[in-house]
């Protein structure tokens, strides 16, 4: 099977390039648009057909004999209305004779409910051959595809939200728009999609009753379907049916040249297979540059990330101790905490500290409070201290005097006395006793002077310090640099070691206090052939080997695991114009890595069987920076990038998590071990069930560390150990047409100074997006099945209740 798969990817990349010219019979043109009609419903007899005529537009029904009242002549057409749709030139096509789940049909069944349609068609005086057809539900399967093929269909239409592009997109997977999504009255939507006919696509629509009488969820009022055709008309569109295309389109060698998508995926959901809690391990972030935090970008994207999470937000920054005025920069931040007199005596200043922990608290948020960095009077090697780092500079060159050990640990120790004693007199015990106390990041490389000794005392002094303002606070580290690699893998045993049996520097006693574990992981992206290549597996073997170090430790096994940093590569300042490996960070790419990334820290912790608490995404954004410049951060200029929804789709997945396969899944430890390299993607499932709530969740992806075209990957969803007799089926999605902002930025021309109308659209564009609207869907045996089609990089949250 695997071979095969690969053999067909192969084959599609191969013939993609080969001569698709010959497809196009002649030139498509600019605002060629087609509308489509289904399921038979009595008003395209009554309002549709005389709006069409009225502005002189065709347009294709697709009928069935919908069960089960069809004979409802109140919702639906009578076969004498049908056959005068016929008449009046307009396109009447094939939908199954009763709305048949294509997926769900053998191939003797599919050919037998498109026979059976074709004769009521004749049978009622519908003299005008059936060459096109239409999905119902979107449910595909490629046993359709020979069965069209032997009854010389021409096309065949699906979902999907985009554009058809004659010359990449297969005839019998036309995809379209839908008047039915979320906000179905939003013109303005449907609006943007007429204008993306151009430069050889169509726009296709979907269109159900106007309005619709059996099934209210996908109803389009009169007056605004009238509004859709008024905007062609008066903007000068070709409005046709879909089997018009074959003016325009060789069918039969489109179906030569393009070969069909590969196999369905198959994925199995078992809601009675609990495998571990579905913890919000997602929901911590951290940054750089702590001034950001109050800064307006700032403080509105925290205000989203705590909207988001069902639990309190836990949020982690640098430099919190470190010297200066307060003013942000790349790689920087300062709050002047601790400075001294003339005499050297010290002078606490907690006003920017205050006003960083200020903004969270007021979210509900919490900090993991980093002890750090050295402040300037403090350190024992300060000069220079400031430094004015650009991306595409040397990386050493933010390493300066805060990076030091102190030359008076008494004072140092102080100072922490002094921040935690000042928290709990202004946040209340109870709220400090549930942050998380921290010393420094990344010891084991450029970010401490030090040696691993100096390390451990000074973590003895701070955790003194810590427990003598609050006993019942929670500390802990090192936050070493990725634990695959040996010096990380040396220090971080070494503190371990320390913690469990050395002397402690301050008690003279054996051992220091450990209330979590810390170490960091990041991938590795680069530039292959003039595309970005990831490489999640080497994330993963940081996460493996940091899990294995920890469970080794009988002391420290059932510990708390924080991985501070947990990210696809190390720099979030540096942007793409410096380094291009980082072009991932606009688009899909980083969201579908993102969400496979996740998952498979869940199934580590479970293989390692260690107590995961928390993973930091190393991303905020950047105040006052390029649109959209590469930086890793979860927004720009106040817009949401399509990273930012996945995590809005993990904040609503709640419960246990429970079993998942599928026939295309990678195996964590293969990824782990080799990446995702193999000619077929990832394309997988998180799914998790909340008894609470009657609620199931089910996050499914389309990943590849290259991020090159490919086709879509339909996939067959089966959900199991459903109680209820019907369910509500609502579909988030993350594409190039939905929760990206970035491909609309990318349509408006790359703005650097967008106008307000622009940054309204943008910002609504950065919102997690429904996909198709919510469907209520029977329950047979305890199961449903749904399909969907999803693009290489693509994320679907599939959200059941009942």
């Amino acid at each position: 099977m695997k071979q095969r798969i690969v053999i067909g990817f192969l084959l599609i990349t191969n013939l993609l390039s080969g001569a698709i010219a010959q497809i196009v019979r002649k030139p498509i043109p600019d605002k060629l648009v087609v509308l489509t009609f289904d399921d038979a419903p009595v008003t395209h007899a009554t309002v549709v057909a005389p709006l069409l005529k009225k502005y002189g537009f065709g347009g294709t029904f697709y009928v069935c004999e919908f069960p089960p009242d069809f004979a409802d002549k109140k919702k639906y057409m009578s076969w004498e209305q049908m056959r005068e749709l016929d008449r009046m030139g307009f396109e009447v096509a094939n939908h199954t004779l009763s709305h048949s789940n294509v997926a769900k049909l053998s191939k003797p069944q599919f050919t037998a409910q498109l026979d059976s349609l074709e004769a009521r068609c004749k049978t009622h005086g519908i003299q005008t051959p059936l060459t096109t057809f239409a999905y119902p539900g979107y449910g595909i399967s490629p046993l359709a595809y020979d069965v069209l093929r032997e009854k010389n269909y021409q096309f065949a239409r699906v979902g999907g939200a985009r554009p058809y592009d004659p010359k990449t997109d297969y005839p019998y997977l036309v995809p379209s728009y839908s008047t039915t999504e979320p906000n179905n009255y939003d013109k303005e939507r449907i609006f943007n999609a007429f204008q993306q006919a151009r430069n050889g696509k169509i726009v296709v629509l979907t269109i159900h009753g106007v309005p619709d009488y059996a099934h209210d969820w996908v109803t389009t009022p009169p007056d605004i379907f009238e509004a859709y055709l008024k905007y062609l008309h008066d903007n000068n569109y070709q409005v046709i049916a879909l089997r018009d295309l074959a003016q325009y389109i060789d069918y039969q060698e489109a179906l030569k040249t393009i070969p069909p998508p590969l196999p369905p995926v198959s994925i199995k959901v078992d809601l009675n297979k609990p495998k571990g809690r579905m913890d919000p391990i997602w929901a911590w972030f951290g940054y750089d540059e702590p001034n950001y935090t109050y800064m307006k970008d700032g403080k509105k994207l925290l205000s989203e990330l705590s909207a988001l999470s069902p639990v309190p937000v836990y949020v982690r920054a640098h430099s919190l101790l470190v010297t200066g005025d307060g003013k942000a920069a790349l790689k920087w931040g300062s709050t002047n905490a601790y400075t001294e007199d003339a005499k050297g005596k010290p002078v606490y200043d907690w006003t920017i500290i205050d006003k960083i922990f200020d903004t969270y608290i007021e979210r509900k948020m919490k900090p993991l409070a980093q002890i750090g960095f050295m402040p300037e009077a403090l350190s024992s090697k300060p000069q220079p201290y400031t430094h004015d780092w650009q991306p595409g500079q040397p990386y050493d060159k933010i390493f300066t005097g805060w990076r030091y050990p102190p030359k008076d640990y008494g004072k140092w120790a102080e100072l922490v006395y002094q921040w935690v004693k000042h928290s709990v007199k202004r946040y209340g015990k109870k709220e400090v006793e549930s942050w998380y106390w921290e010393l420094w990041n990344e010891p084991n490389g450029g970010y401490w002077g030090g040696t691993v000794d100096e390390y451990n005392k000074l973590y003895d002094y701070s955790v003194d310090a810590v427990r003598r303002a609050l006993p019942t606070a929670r500390v802990g580290g090192p936050h070493v640099t990725g634990p695959a690699g040996k010096s990380s893998v040396a220090f971080l045993k070494a503190f371990l070691e320390h913690c469990r049996s050395g002397k402690n520097y301050v008690t003279g006693k054996t051992g220091s206090p450990l209330d979590f574990v810390a170490f960091h992981a990041k991938g590795a992206p680069r530039l292959v052939d003039g595309h970005v290549r990831m490489n999640l597996g080497t994330q993963l073997r940081d996460i493996s080997s940091g899990f294995q170090i920890v469970a080794s430790y009988p002391e420290f096994s059932k510990l708390p695991i924080i991985i501070g940093e947990s990210d696809p590569e190390g720099c979030a300042a540096c942007g793409m114009k410096t380094n291009p490996e980082n072009a991932y960070r606009n688009g899909t790419l980083y969201s579908s890595y993102t969400a496979a990334a996740f998952a498979r820290k869940y199934e580590l912790a479970d293989l390692h069987q260690v107590n995961l608490k928390g993973a930091v995404s190393w991303s905020f954004e950047f105040e006052d920076q390029p649109w959209f410049y590469g930086f890793r951060d979860l927004a720009t200029n106040g817009v949401d990038k399509p990273v930012l929804n996945v995590f809005r789709m993990y904040g609503m997945m709640r419960g246990n998590r429970v079993e998942v396969t599928g026939n295309m899944a990678y195996q964590t430890t293969a990824i782990r071990d080799s990446s995702v390299r193999r000619a077929a993607p990832d394309v997988n499932a998180l799914a998790a069930r909340d008894t609470t709530s009657n609620t199931a969740t089910v996050m499914v992806w389309n990943y590849h560390d290259d991020n090159v075209a490919a086709p879509v990957s339909p996939v067959d969803l089966s959900i199991k150990g459903l109680t209820a007799k019907q369910v509500l089926v609502t579909q988030y999605r993350i594409d190039e047409e939905h929760s990206n902002s970035y491909a609309v930025w990318l349509k408006m021309g790359s703005p650097q100074n967008p106008t307000a109308e622009q940054i309204r659209e943008l910002e609504k564009a950065g919102q997690l997006a429904q996909f198709g609207y919510p469907v209520k869907t029977d329950v047979a045996n305890g199961e449903v099945r749904l399909n969907a089609v999803l693009p290489r990089q693509a994320v679907a949250l599939f959200k059941l209740t009942w």
